[in-house]
Formats: structure tokens, C-alpha cells, sequence
């Protein structure tokens, strides 16, 4: 069978209808999916998709779509899409948004065809690992005709059935066994891997996973199914699988008029991704004890005498010997190293309410550099002497205004893969250069 090569794409990118065997069917059912997730992952066109901040995979019928960092065309224009393929599936097993155990790292360095199969392939691990272990039994009731009393009968079920049948009892009663939600959500799951998947091999190791299980009850499955889900001790081995199954099934969206163009969405905010790989890479490094928070929320304004309030976070705050640093991570590259006024005001903002002695706008480097490009910045007075003056012991001291620089970090090592050691250099420069 002939496996088609995924159509790779950067952030913001156009695919026309036409193009790379992207077809009007598959335009339609992309926009249906938009139309269902109010139009958050992609843009369409009357003649094709244009692609926002939204990275990872889309299957649309017999496509696959990958949506890669931007940097890696802004790095370089007709570099290897292949590389930032890796790159992605990397930074994702980083932040634990790839779930992957640490001895099964060496295998995460097979090329996959796509970052779907990444997925698919840990997927499938877990359930032949849980099939190994053996598959969990819980207590449930049933409802039954049965033609011994246990458990407790249903009155009025036994006289409408069983009026001629004296020797049965319609009863609920427990059974101790298998269909439970747990295995069922892995039994839907495994199910639709034939549909989206292109991989001779994995839709094999799937069947051989079915046979293995029991029948079980199909489940609908929503939000609330796994939010309600808790797990013990005998399910915490199911929990890998059971996050990998959730992503699967709530992103799959199956064609019910023709069967040809269902799909799949793996999709996750590039903002959001670059945020939290570079504070797992800072606390990573963290050899100092700095205290380090992500996202810590502060109130700064309220609407008088009611319950309504705003509130700022910046993305990474660090304390150390006595002094503060914000440091907010934005995905894109400055023109001249000269950030946004809104940037540049929240900055301010944050240093204010955190007592913080610098921010650092955090951006991706478009080429490979051993150490962190920081350029400082400083805000200019407040036009009000009280304002950065205060009383000390009868005399009037200058209060030191805080600053603001911007600070380019290489997203790749000389090796061009993702640089696992950003935190250690972002590390280096602070004790260095800032906390000194």
C-alpha cells in the first residue's frame, strides 16, 4: 500500500485548493469542522485555508496536513520541512503534551511519516502495555431476567415480563467484569485508528489489539466523560492512554454522509507551546533555587462595589537573591528588536505590580547562536517627581526606574534539532549578566 507523504505547511501559510492533492471535498469538510470549533484553528478562503497560530496535524479524508513552526520558514525559506516536523514532535514530548515514558524516548527517534503516527504509535504502546498487565474489572449493575433471585428485583419490570414465567425474577444485580468505561474509551479509540490511519503497520498491531478485547458497550463520549473520570490505583496505569484516547475522540469528527472525509485535529497554540517549553527548560536549569512561577495572577482593577475584577499574569516570574524578573515569551520576531506598544505597556505593568527589576521579552531566534542575544531597554520617567523620588531619612533619594529589554534565544542547536539546553544558557545569562 502506498502511503502518501503528509502536505506540510508553516504557520500562516496558504494551501489553495488544487495544490499538493488538496481537493474541494477536502475544502468543504475543513469548513464544516470550522464552523463547529467557531473558526479558532484556521481561516478559509473561496479558493483555499489559510492557517493561523495553530500547530500539529490535520487528516482529512485520505490527507494529513502538518502545520509547522513558522520559524522554521522565517529561518530559512527553503529549509527542510522535515527537520521541523522532529523539532515539533520534540518540543510537544518536552512539555509533556506528547506523552512519552523516558525509556521509550530512543524509539520517539524512528522517522515517522507524519506527527499523527507519533501519536498513534505511543497510543497503541499503552494499550498493548495495558493488555499485557490485563485489562481492569469493576463492579457495575444490570438489569436481567434471570431464573435465580439475586440482588434486588424490580416489581413492576417482573410482573410485566415475567406474568407467565412464575419461575424468573427481572432483578438488578452486580457483575464484576470488564465493560467499563475505562476499556471502553480504549475500545473506541483503537477503533477509529483504521479510518485515519495510513500505516499498514500500525492498523495490523491495531486488529491484533482488538481481538484481545471483550465485548464492550459503545460509549458516547463528550468533555464530561473524562473530566469525570477518577482514577485509583488499579487504573492509574491507564492514564497515558486514556489522555492520548481523549485527544483523539474529542478532535474526531467522522463523515456520516459519505464516509470519505472525516477527520482529525491535533492542534495546539504555538504561543502557548514556546511558553511553557521555555519555563519546563528554565526550571529544568534551575541549579540556583530561584523560585519560579508560571502564569502567577495578580488583581489590578475592579469595578466599584461589584464582584468584577481584572486580573494580569505574566508568563514566568523568577525571584532570586532578592530581585524579581518577568520574563513574557512571544512567538514571532520583532522588526529592529522593537516590541509592540501593548507589549511593551504590559511589561511595564508587570514590573510594577511585581517589584520586578527587568523584563525580558522572550522571542524565538530565527538562526542558531550559543548564547542569548539581549538587547536591554529602560523605561523613561514617569513626568512626575514623587512619582520616582522618595523621603529617605529627611533627604529626597532617586528611586531606580525598572527596565525592559528583549532577548532572542535559537530555537535549534548546531546539530539543527531543538536545543534542550535553552534553559541552561537562559539561566547563565541571568546569574551573569542581570541577578549579579
Amino acid at each position: 500500500m502506498m502511503i502518501n507523504k503528509p502536505i506540510q505547511v508553516f504557520e500562516y501559510d496558504f494551501l489553495g485548493i488544487g495544490n499538493q492533492g488538496f481537493e474541494t471535498t477536502h475544502w468543504e469538510a475543513l469548513g464544516k469542522y470550522n464552523d463547529d470549533h467557531e473558526g479558532n484553528f484556521f481561516r478559509l478562503t473561496h479558493n483555499g485555508v489559510k492557517f493561523q497560530q495553530y500547530v500539529g496535524v490535520i487528516q482529512v479524508g485520505n490527507i494529513t496536513i502538518e502545520i509547522l513552526p513558522k520559524i522554521g520558514k522565517e529561518s530559512s525559506p527553503n529549509g527542510s520541512k522535515d527537520e521541523w516536523q522532529q523539532v515539533l514532535i520534540d518540543m510537544l514530548r518536552e512539555c509533556n503534551w506528547m506523552k512519552v515514558y523516558a525509556h521509550d524516548k530512543a524509539s520517539l527517534q524512528f522517522k515517522y511519516n507524519s506527527i499523527l503516527e507519533a501519536y498513534l504509535e505511543l497510543f497503541i504502546k499503552e494499550c498493548e502495555s495495558i493488555l499485557r498487565q490485563g485489562l481492569i474489572k469493576k463492579y457495575r449493575l444490570e438489569n436481567s431476567n434471570c431464573n435465580s433471585l439475586k440482588g434486588k428485583i424490580l416489581f413492576s419490570q417482573n410482573i410485566q415480563i415475567n406474568l407467565v414465567h412464575k419461575e424468573r425474577f427481572y432483578i438488578r444485580h452486580q457483575i464484576y467484569d470488564r465493560n467499563n468505561v475505562f476499556n471502553q474509551i480504549l475500545y473506541k479509540a483503537l477503533k477509529i485508528i483504521p479510518v485515519i490511519s495510513q500505516s499498514p503497520l500500525l492498523k495490523d498491531r491495531v486488529y491484533s489489539i482488538l481481538l484481545a478485547f471483550p465485548e464492550l458497550e459503545d460509549l458516547t463520549v463528550n468533555d464530561s466523560t473524562f473530566r469525570n473520570l477518577v482514577f485509583d490505583r488499579k487504573t492509574t496505569p491507564y492514564r497515558e492512554a486514556i489522555e492520548i484516547a481523549a485527544m483523539l475522540l474529542l478532535n474526531y469528527r467522522p463523515d456520516v454522509s459519505t464516509g470519505y472525509n472525516q477527520i482529525l485535529a491535533i492542534l495546539f497554540d504555538m504561543n502557548d507551546l514556546w511558553e511553557e517549553y521555555i519555563y519546563r527548560q528554565i526550571q529544568r536549569y534551575n541549579i540556583e533555587g530561584w523560585d519560579i512561577k508560571p502564569q502567577e495572577e495578580k488583581y489590578f482593577w475592579k469595578l466599584t462595589n461589584k464582584n468584577r475584577q481584572k486580573s494580569i499574569k505574566p508568563d514566568i516570574v523568577i525571584t532570586g537573591k532578592g530581585k524579581t524578573i518577568i520574563i513574557d515569551t512571544k512567538w514571532k520576531l520583532p522588526e529592529d528588536n522593537k516590541p509592540s506598544d501593548n507589549d511593551l505597556k504590559q511589561m511595564f505593568v508587570y514590573n510594577e505590580y511585581w517589584d520586578g527589576i527587568t523584563a525580558i521579552l522572550l522571542y524565538p531566534h530565527a538562526f542558531f547562536g550559543n548564547v542569548p542575544v539581549f538587547e536591554s531597554g529602560e523605561f523613561y520617567p514617569i513626568p512626575n517627581l514623587n512619582a520616582y523620588t522618595r523621603n529617605v531619612g529627611g533627604h529626597v533619594e532617586a528611586v531606580v526606574m525598572h527596565t525592559c529589554g528583549v532577548m532572542k534565544i535559537s530555537v535549534l542547536n548546531q546539530e539543527k534539532i531543538l536545543d534542550e539546553r535553552i534553559g541552561r544558557k537562559i539561566n547563565e545569562y541571568l546569574l551573569n549578566k542581570i541577578l549579579i
